[in-house]
């Protein structure tokens, strides 16, 4: 029997936190451009640096709400949350708690989530280590005891569900099932032992952020507007605040990412490796290309 957690919490507060995210992004790549270089152009460059890749973690989260799913059936315990899931013989599980019942703390440990999506680990006193995959209060909480593990799950119907259990425990088991426990393989495993893979994603880092801290020294002493393009004859084109240069260190530092998560995808299987070095290799080649930009452009203040 299929149970589902509460959603519309947790979904309503992650969308309006991913559109508060990607405005302050834009808002922050918005004033880069027409505003002057100051002290708060520091906070500026940090809001989309910040801001996107918190966005899209808050995606990632809103994709396991959506796909959440506890199952109760003779042989088994079944749960998914986005790519994580987990398959427990029913015969492990000991016992379900009510969390109303518990007076403790149970909270995971601070990370990214919120109320109505709350996934993670913490202690809870006596319980020890908690697994959380949780969208509901107290009255909705249940602790799934297996063996030495406890999850904490949300099911919109409680009592139905424990019965369920009852009912299935009755029942027997048809089928044994193995236990298998499924979490997000860590995509960047394995890349940071390859030496080659560490150069090339170390210089491709490094040339946006040396950029991003040149153009922080020089951009006091520059003029109120300088050179941003040249006209097909080679004369100086458009002309902008100082500030818009360091748009393009941001933008080498967001194709570097999208490099690096691409790049480690294609590392991971048979025969990628020299896929992902050339993807790596890119990203240093652009570095060096905005440097040639940034310094061609200076040369005709």
């Amino acid at each position: 029997m299929d149970f589902f957690p509460p959603r519309r919490l947790g979904l309503l507060l992650g969308v309006v936190l991913l559109l508060l995210l990607l405005g302050l992004s834009g808002w922050g790549i918005t004033r880069l451009g027409s505003a002057p270089v100051a002290p708060l152009t520091v906070l500026w460059v940090l809001l989309p640096l910040l801001g996107l890749p918190l966005a899209a973690g808050v995606v990632y989260r809103l994709y396991g709400l959506l796909t959440a799913l506890y199952r109760i059936d003779r042989d088994g315990f079944y749960l998914r949350w986005g790519p994580g899931s987990e398959q427990i013989p029913l015969g492990m599980v000991s016992g379900l708690r009510s969390g109303s019942q518990w007076g403790g703390r149970l909270w995971p440990a601070p990370g990214l989530w919120w109320p109505g999506c709350v996934v993670g680990r913490g202690l809870a006193g006596s319980l020890g280590e908690v697994e959380f995959f949780v969208s509901a209060g107290r009255d909705h909480l249940l602790l799934v005891e297996a063996g030495d593990r406890t999850l904490a799950i949300t099911p919109q119907d409680p009592q139905a569900f424990v019965q369920a259990f009852v009912d299935a425990t009755r029942l027997g088991s048809l089928e044994p099932i193995r236990t298998v426990s499924v979490r997000p393989d860590f995509l960047l495993a394995g890349v940071g032992e390859d030496r080659r893979a560490r150069l090339l994603l170390l210089i491709g880092l490094a040339l946006p952020l040396l950029l991003l801290v040149f153009l922080a020294f020089r951009a006091p002493g520059m003029p109120e507007l300088i050179p941003f393009g040249f006209a097909e004859d080679g004369s100086v084109g458009t002309l902008a605040p100082p500030g818009r240069l360091l748009l393009l260190p941001i933008i080498g530092g967001f194709f570097w990412l999208i490099d690096l998560l691409v790049g480690a995808w294609a590392f991971r299987k048979p025969g990628g490796r020299l896929p992902a070095y050339g993807l790596w290799g890119v990203q240093v080649l652009l570095g060096l290309l905005l440097w040639g930009a940034v310094l061609q452009l200076l040369a005709a203040v």
